[in-house]
């Protein structure tokens, strides 16, 4: 899957998750709450992955699977 393809998915199913999505992305959310490299940026008001700098709100609801976390820490 290409990048762009990933995000934009990622998009789409942020705005309306199905009940599984939604799910994935709550225990995603758990795991980026305690890394190291979440971050807050204050100008845009939102969290962003340090490492790749994609907001996490979104980044959750990635359809790459594990592998979308570029810290590897996302193990569904």
């Amino acid at each position: 899957m290409n990048k762009l393809s990933e995000i934009f998915q990622a998009w789409v199913a942020a705005a309306s998750p199905s009940p599984s999505q939604k799910l994935l992305a709550e225990q995603r959310t758990s795991v980026c709450d305690t890394c190291e490299h979440k971050t807050y940026t204050k100008l845009l008001d939102l969290y962003t992955c340090g490492l790749c700098g994609c907001p996490l709100s979104r980044k959750v609801f990635s359809p790459a699977g594990p592998k979308a976390c570029p810290g590897n820490k996302w193990k569904e």
